[in-house]
């Protein structure tokens, strides 16, 4: 008794009883207690828009999966979907069923800490690693090894808001994680997708994010209360695992509805976040660079939208009802999303967001390279890296017909329209 005393009087890996009651929180223990989201943001964001595919367009080449009569052309998108796909049935999986353990678990400095100490140390291993990766397969590999540590983190990691926050404060508490989750995911897209990445310092964004999620983790595994379990669950461990990822349809059919209708709904903006800057880079012919430049514009600015969207989406399902709100809402973004695939430029784009890039001849010579690269990687010949050539061969190209640029402005001219032939596919 006298240790478990002693053990909950401590500032540093403090623990509580499981009956202990809920003391009312400060703002400071808010934001302590919500500073693990800030990490998850900033990781999670630029990783999966950023950093991915452009590994993995470094990594691949495009090829023809033949599977008998069907021919499949497989590019840079399909690497990163199956990339993905698997790690997303890792963390579908493994994160509920992470968190029923822990919701049973009767260790010595709670239950919910162990994990979520495992958790970040296994993102800071991984996330190290993927730095330092130099195929597809290992990338594959490191990244699915990061979902598992991620999610066995943020399983017990989410359980600790009705642990440690009265029912009072619950709504203040979902305040400060929705806040931190903004914040980090701004603050991401701009050191990762906006400063690091434009100026070719790849290694360095990536290894910003263990940095984050060891910072945050400290703050989370030392500074919050966890609580201590010291009887054992009436329900086995296997069915509790079970009854985390399986809905008894019959009894809950409204949540159900609710659960496959966010599936569908949330599928549109992240899948515009996974790909937008491929479709950025390709569609308006960037440099890497260039691309996560806009890319990181273009999703802190719907998030900023989406932030002021939310702080008034409360009163206008008030005034208006929830169903005619959320029925806007999926019209507004069927049409958005519809409005990019008929983009015709890169001007049309961007100014709708309030960018404007001005071209200049420099930034011409480089994207013709780039249009270049790209159509030898989509017929399967591309070779190293020699843009003088590229650009010499297009300058001979006009005297083989008998005529020549009479200067600069007329040969800038010629290559910015194979530029544009090519980003377009002709």
């Amino acid at each position: 008794m006298a240790g478990i005393i002693q053990a909950g009087e401590r500032r540093l890996l403090k623990t509580l009883h499981e009956s202990a009651a809920q003391t009312h929180l400060s703002w400071r223990g808010m934001l302590v207690l919500s500073s693990f989201w800030f990490a998850i943001a900033y990781v999670m964001q630029p990783l999966g828009g950023n950093i991915i595919p452009l590994l993995v367009d470094r990594f691949t080449d495009p090829m023809t999966i033949r599977l008998g009569p069907l021919a499949i052309g497989a590019d840079v998108n399909t690497y990163v979907s199956v990339l993905d796909t698997i790690g997303a049935a890792f963390a579908i999986l493994w994160q509920p069923a992470i968190g029923a353990i822990s919701d049973n678990s009767r260790f010595e400095l709670g239950r919910r800490r162990p994990f979520i100490a495992i958790g970040v140390v296994g993102d800071i291993l991984f996330l190290t690693l993927i730095a330092f990766v130099t195929s597809y397969w290992a990338l594959l590999l490191v990244y699915v090894l990061f979902q598992v540590a991620s999610n066995t983190a943020q399983g017990p990691y989410q359980g600790m808001l009705p642990d440690q926050v009265p029912s009072e404060q619950r709504g203040e508490a979902s305040g400060y994680y929705g806040l931190m989750n903004l914040l980090g995911t701004i603050v991401g897209f701009l050191v990762v997708g906006a400063l690091l990445i434009p100026t070719h310092h790849l290694r360095l964004a990536i290894l910003t994010l263990p940095v984050v999620v060891a910072i945050a983790g400290a703050l989370v595994i030392f500074r919050v209360p966890d609580r201590r379990r010291t009887a054992a669950s009436s329900q086995r461990l296997g069915r509790s695992v079970l009854l985390s990822v399986a809905i008894d349809t019959r009894r809950y059919r409204d949540f159900a509805w609710l659960m496959v209708s966010r599936l569908f709904f949330l599928m549109a903006p992240v899948a515009i976040g996974t790909y937008a800057f491929n479709f950025i880079r390709y569609t308006f012919n960037y440099s890497e660079g260039k691309a996560s430049l806009f890319s990181s514009a273009l999703q802190a600015t719907i998030l900023v939208f989406a932030a002021v969207l939310c702080m008034t989406a409360g009163f206008l399902a008030e005034r208006f009802g929830k169903k005619r709100l959320i029925a806007a809402a999926c019209v507004t973004g069927a049409v958005g999303s519809t409005l990019l695939i008929f983009a015709p430029s890169r001007d049309v784009s961007i100014r709708g967001l309030g960018i404007y890039d001005r071209p200049d001849p420099e930034s011409r010579s480089r994207s013709l390279h780039g249009g270049l690269e790209h159509r030898d990687r989509q017929r399967g010949t591309h070779r190293a890296a020699d843009p003088g050539a590229d650009h010499r061969r297009l300058q001979q190209q006009p005297r083989e017909r008998g005529w020549v640029p009479s200067d600069v402005r007329d040969r800038h001219r010629l290559l910015s329209d194979r530029a544009s032939d090519f980003a377009t596919g002709a």
